[in-house]
């Protein structure tokens, strides 16, 4: 089993900055349950990536799905 560390840092990074990105976006109190689970499956899914360009499209699918989610409970 190969395990590259500049692709483990690299992801563990951007999982930092998105779940830092996620959380402000759904900071809300009502919109916390919601992020945890966005989060926890994030995290299962990204562990499971081998890829750094598909832990981005990963990433750009978690952000996309907060920024929906914020949409829907403020309208």
């Amino acid at each position: 089993m190969n395990i590259n560390i500049g692709a483990v840092i690299i992801e563990s990074v951007i999982y930092i900055i998105v779940a830092f990105i996620a959380g402000f976006l759904l900071r809300d109190e009502e919109l916390k349950k919601i992020k945890r689970v966005i989060l926890i499956l994030y995290l299962i899914v990204g562990i499971a990536v081998q890829s750094v360009l598909y832990f981005l499209i990963l990433s750009a699918g978690v952000l996309l799905s907060a920024v929906l989610v914020l949409k829907y409970f403020n309208e």
